[in-house]
């Protein structure tokens, strides 16, 4: 039996079967024409997550020797007694029979000459039956008064609550001034020298006559 040549060459089209090679290799699969998956956990953009910067460490525990002046006011005296026992059951030295001087550079030779990390001082202050009472440290590196903070309540019960609430309040400034006198200092001035004249000749002693 025969068969019809026209018909089978109708039936396969030669343009048909390039199209299909061209297509596999113009577009490979998982070739340069597919689009690259983002890495997992990548973000948007290809740009890398920032790091997370670290917290500061914890400041360690003050310590060190403190000179306490006289509080102003009327009250002072009891406000003061309060610090000196919340600095003294925190373990640190405290000395009260020194008094305040002119200048913050003679604050920082007297923290020098007496080996002290901060100085502590305030005012008291009364109104009725209402009182207020305000702390100030000083820096024994700097001269300066480099924190504060005020209370206020009833007369009658103040000091004792500036003496519960002084070391939540402070703490952290004190520790900062505790750390940063235990740095080495340099000497603003260079040590005293006493200028004797000049040096007498030391020649044996010479016979009269000769």
């Amino acid at each position: 039996m025969g068969y019809d040549r026209g018909c089978v060459i109708r039936r396969v089209r030669l343009p048909t079967v390039v199209g299909l090679l061209l297509a596999l290799v113009v577009f490979p699969a998982g070739g340069a024409g597919a689009k690259k998956k983002p890495k997992v956990g990548a973000p948007a953009g290809g740009k890398s997550a920032p790091r997370a910067q670290p917290a500061d460490p914890p400041l360690p525990p003050p310590q060190g020797k403190l000179a306490v002046f006289p509080f102003a006011g009327e009250g002072g005296q009891r406000v003061q007694q309060q610090v000196v026992s919340s600095l003294r059951a925190k373990g640190l030295k405290v000395i009260t029979n020194i008094r305040p001087v002119d200048s913050a550079e003679q604050y920082r030779e007297m923290a020098v000459t007496l080996d002290l990390v901060a100085y502590v001082d305030g005012e008291y202050a009364g109104d009725g039956d209402r009182a207020s009472a305000t702390v100030y440290l000083r820096s024994a590196v700097t001269g300066l008064r480099a924190a504060s903070a005020t209370f206020a309540g009833a007369r009658r019960t103040l000091p004792g609550e500036v003496g519960k609430a002084f070391w939540d309040r402070m703490g952290d400034d004190l520790a900062r001034l505790c750390v940063d006198a235990a740095k080495p200092r340099k000497l603003e001035r260079a040590p005293l020298r006493i200028e004797a004249g000049t040096p007498l000749a030391n020649d044996p002693p010479t016979t009269a006559g000769q």
